[in-house]
């Protein structure tokens, strides 16, 4: 039997285009470096976790996408480490459809909430309420692929193990 312990874990992350992911990885660096807190590449989870990457794999190579719009409609936080300061995401057609690829497929039910996150740490929600009203962000997000992430450890160590890039 496996040991569950040793188990890698993947999460399989909606990956902006390369305008997006650099105007998002600015925000995302700056709020680290003035909060102490890890540095991580920008991205909308779309389902998590998975243990089973060659499935994982296998499902992405099957979905056909060209990039598309996400409207985001403001920013919020929380008490969730994964979520302390994020932008929200309008669900639509495309999102849903690709969440509901992996939910079909995996047998963990993940709670699909598009978002993109900023910043982890435990802060209070002062602090989180104060980065808010220091932070603009765009009206809509171009994604641009899929990634599978290695999540099993401290987020420095996260890593990017497969993607898929779509073209328009």
């Amino acid at each position: 039997m496996t040991d569950i312990l040793n188990q890698h874990k993947y999460s399989i992350w909606l990956m902006p285009s390369q305008n997006d992911k650099v105007s998002v990885y600015e925000q995302i660096y700056g709020l680290s470096k003035e909060n102490h807190s890890p540095i991580f590449p920008p991205h909308c989870t779309l389902y998590g976790p998975v243990f089973n990457l060659d499935t994982a794999k296998g499902i992405i190579d099957k979905i056909e996408m060209n990039p598309f719009l996400a409207t985001s409609f403001g920013l919020n936080q929380s008490d969730n480490i994964w979520k302390t300061v994020f932008i929200e995401l309008e669900m639509n057609d495309r999102l849903n459809k690709l969440n509901q690829i992996f939910q079909n497929a995996f047998s963990s039910n993940y709670d699909f909430k598009p978002h993109i996150s900023l910043i982890y740490k435990t802060m209070t929600k002062d602090q989180r309420l104060a980065i808010i009203t220091e932070i603009e962000i765009q009206k809509s997000y171009d994604f641009s692929g899929i990634a599978v992430v290695d999540t099993s450890g401290p987020v420095d160590e996260w890593e990017s193990v497969y993607q898929s890039v779509w073209n328009k």
